[in-house]
Parts: C-alpha cells; structure tokens; sequence
C-alpha cells in the first residue's frame, strides 16, 4: 500500500500534484505515492479505491493553490456532502488519523481557519510545506527530507526496482570489463 497519498483538484493543482507524483515516485518507489490519475487501475471502483489508499497511507499531502480556497461553495454549505473528493479525502484521513501535510503552491498563502469550511478547518493549524515552480528541487528533497522524517515507513519501503537493478547489474558488469577484470 502506499505510504504517500497525494490529495488535490483537478483544477489548480493537478500539474503540481503530477509532478510531485513523479519527483517522489523516483525518490520513493511508484508503489509508495498514490495519486488518483496514476494509481486507480482501469475498471476498479473509484470510492473504494481511494478510501483504501487514504486508509493505508502514512501520509496525505494536500495540495492547495492560490484559488483553492476560492473552490469551496460561497454560500457556506458544507462541502462535506460526499460529492467534493477533496473534502472527503481528507476527512477520512483525519478519521484515520493520518499525517495531513498541506502543501502551499506558489502564490497559495497560509491557511486561516476562518476561510476555510468546518469539515477542514483543522488543516489551519498543520505545519505546512512549501512547493514553488522556482525552487522545485529544493523544495521536493526537503519534502522527501521530512515526508521521511514523519513517516519512516515510506524510506524503508524504498526498494530499488527491478529494472534499476539491471541496469545497476549491467554497469557493474561493463565497469569490470573496461577495467580487465
């Protein structure tokens, strides 16, 4: 199961959500992050399927951009209905009680508990991270730094592929040659 599950909207946050899934698939493994769009395998339930991989995560990385607040109904109804993904994600996290991290794109201010709606005001007093298009390497190994910190499961799941490990075997084996052993 994965230990990081990446939370976001499709709208806003999506290519920060996949490049966040790329850069921590290569430090941790694929089979350790979740992202919806990668890790829903074609035909299976959508609901079960999430509320499965924020159930055996470690870790949920919320992702939130400058509009993010902006998404959430103006009329105060709560967004809790089921029908926001994003809303119930994280809700099941803290059932779960589970790591929340949010994750401040570029131009995304601190959370304030006031703005934010009942169901998610708890996310007002996480610790944040910061992930900005201008320091992206940066910001995504100190994020490993603590994602590793917090969740130490996530670093010794970390398993070189197998791939890796043929190629890791072929340059050992060219290496031996070019130096006549």
């Amino acid at each position: 199961m994965a230990q990081i599950f990446i939370n976001y909207r499709k709208t806003g946050g999506s290519y920060a959500a996949a490049l966040l899934d790329e850069l921590l698939s290569r430090r941790f493994g694929e089979k350790q992050v979740f992202r919806a769009a990668r890790s829903i395998e074609v035909g299976s339930h959508f609901a079960e399927s999430i509320l499965r991989a924020v159930a055996g995560c470690g870790v949920m990385l919320v992702v939130v951009d400058a509009e993010w607040l902006e998404k959430f109904p103006a009329d105060g109804c709560d967004p809790s209905s089921g029908l926001d993904w994003v809303v119930r994600e994280i809700e099941e996290a803290f059932a779960c009680e589970r790591i929340v991290i949010p994750v401040l794109l570029s131009g995304a201010e601190r959370l304030r508990e006031e703005a934010l709606p009942d169901a998610l005001r708890r996310l007002a007093g996480l610790h944040y991270l910061r992930f900005d298009y201008r320091n992206v390497r940066q910001d995504s190994a100190y994020m490993a730094e603590q994602l590793v910190r917090v969740c130490p499961r996530v670093e010794r799941r970390n398993r070189r592929s197998p791939r890796c490990g043929r190629l890791h075997a072929l340059w050992s084996t060219c290496g031996r040659a070019l130096r006549g052993g």
